[in-house]
């Protein structure tokens, strides 16, 4: 009798053993958008919602800082239509059926053209192209033009000397709040759209009054009948499955994984900004990490100065230097990225930093090559990416396909970090823009412009 209670003791020690495991390992509640409803949907997986095929080891790469800059609505052929190498238009289709010239880009463009969600519908087409004389505003054909060398000399540069990329689509059809959402998380909730309240002076996790549209518990069945109605733009259809929720979200982000792992991270962008990403979760805003690692813009070349740059670090411009059509010039915009770069390029950590720029959204711009349709929130049109390192390679043009989700598969690879979604974890991984085969003149790689 003794041995037939230790007997059962034993299994449901076992059976309590094997569900705590099973608890501790299941992707829970943390990992879930819990401020707005079921964290996993199909098409646009949250946080914790795929197994990873096990955290790798610290990579022996030699990369040991990065840094994620995002800029504001430019796309590919907006920017280097017309570089002599690469992906490049000169020319694009209208929806009436037309071919046009694409116009000289001018440094400031007036009014600001339409990318919002629908704009990036209605401008791809189904694929094919043409429509993006629909967005708003956009029968001025203002967004069909292109830069030439004259008009960003030193964006050109850098793809002279580093690494251009010409498959970067972005993360969604728009526009620039969900977008920013992918560079910290490769996911945004299925958020659709900017804030509701414009003029609200705080923001998002600061403000309980600030709204979003996002789509609202999308089955598998919904999830085919949104991508199809987008492949026909037929953006009625796909607006029935959105609702209005707060914009402050509790979701995972590779911030979390980076302070898991002791890896030091910085967050430089304007209190309150529209792009700031990381003041929409709750968990980081209400953190400790709030003051010191989250600070605007002005701290990055001091940091840099004073040997305080952190492992991974994103910059999100100024208004006043994003690009951004509508009011900022364009000149203006590269000299700022310029003249930090320059310090960068100066300082200690040039020999083992990685640098990505790229813009968050299309802008309402044209642009030639059709993006995947990898779920009801995209891809959306291409954007621009520089790869800038002592370590990319010389004057290359990459064609993988990448977005903004693919500069955390970066992270994850250099610091052995877990995937957080499907978007990150079946990116590439980013490696092919760089040589790791030779050591290089650190001294000759430097690219100090004016």
């Amino acid at each position: 009798m003794a041995r037939r209670r230790r007997t059962v003791f034993l299994l449901g020690l076992g059976v309590i053993v094997v569900f705590g495991f099973w608890l501790t390992h299941r992707g829970g509640s943390d990992n879930k958008a819990t401020a707005s409803g079921p964290g996993k949907k199909p098409g646009s997986q949250a946080p914790g919602s795929i197994s990873p095929t096990g955290k790798s080891a610290k990579s022996s790469l030699p990369i040991k800082h990065i840094i994620y800059v995002i800029k504001e609505n430019r796309t590919y052929d907006n920017y280097f239509g017309r570089y002599p190498r690469g992906d490049g238009a000169t020319e694009g289709k209208t929806s009436d059926g037309r071919t046009v010239q694409l116009a000289p880009a001018p440094d400031v463009l007036e009014p600001d053209l339409g990318h919002s969600f629908f704009d990036g519908i209605d401008g791809i087409d189904g694929g094919k192209m043409d429509g993006f004389d629909k967005v708003t505003n956009g029968d001025s054909l203002h967004g069909y033009s292109a830069f030439s060398r004259k008009g960003m000399p030193n964006y050109w540069s850098y793809a002279d000397n580093f690494v251009l990329g010409d498959r970067m689509f972005t993360s969604m059809y728009g526009p620039t709040f969900p977008e920013h959402l992918y560079t910290i998380a490769a996911y945004a909730d299925d958020v659709t759209g900017n804030k509701l309240e414009a003029d609200h002076p705080n923001g998002y996790c600061a403000d309980p009054t600030e709204t979003v549209y996002h789509f609202t518990d999308i089955t598998k069945h919904d999830a085919k009948v949104i991508m199809k109605a987008e492949d026909k733009s037929d953006t009625a259809t796909v607006g029935n499955y959105w609702s209005e929720i707060r914009a402050c979200f509790n979701f995972k982000t590779i911030i979390d994984e980076l302070n898991h792992h002791n890896i030091s991270w910085h967050y430089y962008d304007e209190d309150g900004s529209w792009y700031n990403a990381v003041l929409a979760i709750q968990h980081l805003y209400n953190s400790p990490y709030w003051g010191p690692n989250v600070t605007t813009e002005d701290n990055l070349i001091p940091d840099i100065q004073k040997h305080h740059l952190a492992k991974v670090s994103w910059v999100i411009p100024p208004s006043g230097y994003n690009d951004h059509p509508g009011g900022p010039s364009v000149c203006a915009g590269e000299n700022w990225f310029v003249e930090w770069m320059n310090v960068l390029m100066r300082s200690k950590y040039w020999k083992n930093t990685a640098v990505f720029l790229t813009w968050d959204d299309f802008g309402g711009f044209y642009d030639h090559v059709p993006p995947p349709h990898v779920d009801y929130m995209g891809l959306g049109p291409r954007a621009p990416l520089l790869i800038i390192s002592p370590w990319a390679k010389q004057g290359y043009i990459d064609s993988t396909t990448y977005e903004l989700s693919s500069p955390l598969k970066f992270i994850e690879t250099v610091f052995g970090l877990p995937a957080l979604t499907d978007r990150d974890g079946k990116s590439a991984d980013m490696t092919n823009a760089f040589d790791f085969s030779t050591t290089p003149d650190f001294k000759s790689r430097k690219l100090i412009l004016q």
